[in-house]
Parts: C-alpha cells; sequence; structure tokens
C-alpha cells in the first residue's frame, strides 16, 4: 500500500512530468520552426528570350563573374569541355527550325556545351537536353558542332554574357562575352521564304489584302530587299482606307526612295510631316526620321 506522503510526491512529480512528455505530440508546436534562410547565388540565374523572325529563341543559363581571375586558359581550360557558364548545363531552345553558324538545327531544346581554344571554339549542341553535367555528355548526341574564332575586345566583361544581337529580320547573331573574348556564330530562320511562298501565292490568286495586311506585306518587302514595285503597290492600297497614317506615308517615302523616286519620296515624307504636327504632342523622333528621307532627297 503507498503511504499518504509517498503518492503525494507522486502526483506533484506527474504534474511536471506530463507537459514535458506530451508537447511534442501536440498541434501548433511551442518550438520555434527554424526560418529558411535564402541567399543569392554566387552565379545568377538567366534566361535570355529573343524572336527571331517567327522563330522564338531561349536560352537559359547561369552567369559568373570573373572577379580578377584568369577565364579562358585559367577558369576555363583551354581544349576542355565547358558547360559553358556555372552551376549547371546551358540549355537552348527553338520553337522552329534554325540554321546556325551554317548547321541546320530541327526545333526543340538542347543542351549548349563549348570547347574554348585560344584560336578556335567549338560550339556544340546537344540532343539530350536533360544531361546534367560536362560529365554526362555523350558526343552521339550531337546535334551539330560549330567552330568560330574568338575575338578579343577592349573593354573586359564582368559577367559571363549569352546574347542574340543584330536581330534583322529573320536572322541574328548569338554572342558569347567574358573578359576581353567576344565570339560570335550567325543564326538564321527560313520564316522569309515561308512568308515569301505564302505572299507569291496573295500575288498569283489577285486577292487583295486588307490594309493591314497590304502595309505589312510592303514593309516586309522593304526589309528584305524584295520587289519594291509590289511593296508600292501594297502600300497604296494600305493607304486607301489610311490617308491619315502618317507612318503608312512615311514607309511609302522609304519604297519610293529604293526605287530612285526622290520628288516622290520627298512629297510623301511631307506628308508625314503634316499629319504629325497636327497632334498636340507630335512625334518629334518620327518627324526627324522624315526629314531624314527630304534631306538624303535633295
Amino acid at each position: 500500500m503507498i503511504q499518504p506522503s509517498r503518492f503525494r510526491s507522486l502526483l506533484l512529480f506527474a504534474s511536471f512530468a506530463l507537459p514535458f512528455v506530451a508537447e511534442p505530440l501536440l498541434p501548433g508546436s511551442l518550438q520555434a520552426e527554424e526560418k529558411k534562410i535564402e541567399f543569392p547565388a554566387a552565379s545568377q540565374h538567366s534566361v535570355v528570350k529573343q524572336r527571331v523572325g517567327l522563330t522564338d529563341v531561349e536560352i537559359d543559363y547561369s552567369r559568373p563573374n570573373k572577379n580578377d581571375r584568369e577565364i579562358f586558359g585559367g577558369l576555363v581550360p583551354y581544349g576542355r569541355l565547358w558547360r559553358t557558364g556555372a552551376n549547371a548545363v546551358t540549355k537552348i531552345r527553338f520553337s522552329h527550325p534554325v540554321t546556325l553558324g551554317g548547321k541546320e538545327i530541327p526545333a526543340g531544346e538542347y543542351a549548349l556545351f563549348t570547347i574554348p581554344t585560344a584560336d578556335e571554339w567549338t560550339i556544340i549542341i546537344s540532343k539530350d537536353a536533360r544531361v546534367q553535367s560536362a560529365a554526362d555528355y555523350k558526343q552521339e548526341n550531337d546535334a551539330a558542332r560549330i567552330t568560330a574564332q574568338p575575338e578579343t575586345i577592349p573593354v573586359a566583361i564582368e559577367t559571363f554574357t549569352i546574347e542574340l544581337g543584330d536581330v534583322k529580320g529573320a536572322s541574328a547573331t548569338l554572342n558569347f562575352l567574358w573578359d576581353k573574348t567576344r565570339v560570335s556564330v550567325k543564326l538564321t530562320t527560313s520564316d522569309v521564304e515561308q512568308v515569301q511562298a505564302q505572299l507569291d501565292a496573295v500575288i498569283s490568286s489577285g486577292t487583295p489584302l486588307d490594309p493591314r495586311t497590304a502595309y505589312q506585306a510592303a514593309a516586309f518587302y522593304y526589309d528584305n530587299n524584295k520587289d519594291m514595285n509590289q511593296a508600292a503597290r501594297w502600300i497604296d492600297q494600305a493607304l486607301e482606307k489610311n490617308p491619315n497614317a502618317y507612318f503608312m506615308h512615311y514607309k511609302k517615302a522609304q519604297i519610293q526612295l529604293k526605287l530612285g523616286n526622290k520628288k516622290e519620296a520627298i512629297a510623301s515624307a511631307q506628308k508625314a510631316i503634316d499629319i504629325l504636327k497636327k497632334d498636340k504632342a507630335p512625334d518629334e523622333s518620327a518627324i526627324r526620321n522624315a526629314q531624314q528621307i527630304i534631306d538624303s532627297s535633295k
């Protein structure tokens, strides 16, 4: 039989012990949760998106910094496969087929590797877009290998950069820049040919275009050095329904100037300026552009 004094001691012990035993089982524990701290990456993640013609190009990579280090031939050894960035293998996507450095590449997602040397870079487009590291790379999965010559630039680029520049019509230049090195590869699409085929069908059928499409067709012909007489017919068709569209008069002036019709180009450019000046806040840049046509035609 438990003595009364012993029984009171057991009750007292239980009153203190039970909360500590039960605490981890209670919902909403008083125990403070460890707060997750997020730190900025040393090499920041970047996604480059650019439309070239009608093709969307996307590059997913990480951007290491120079940090006073020797880059090519040092941090990035010559003659060895490089994932072309930091943290993970660089990925590149094309929504339509492209030609890169003269090599045809189907639409899709690819891994992008490079092998830099002092005199030549090899740019590798791998069909294995799921590859996780350079160690997993297999040459048998190559979609294309392209060679390009590195160029020395006067100003050091601190952060590794992949960009698409010189975007004109259906072409662009894929650039790799870091430290004082730039490597450039020409990228083209077949979008001009596809649009041309559609416009050829329109011309053959004699089907008139709506004013907006007629203006776009005229601009397309002008930008791609196609038949300027056909471009002139389309721009006139567009202006029939939009006589106060200054940008259409400006495009007409450009087409007329390319045809060698300077007097008519001056008249069209002046018409664009007159329309612009009627606005309460005229677009001064557009006025200057039209005035340049007038000045160059005198």
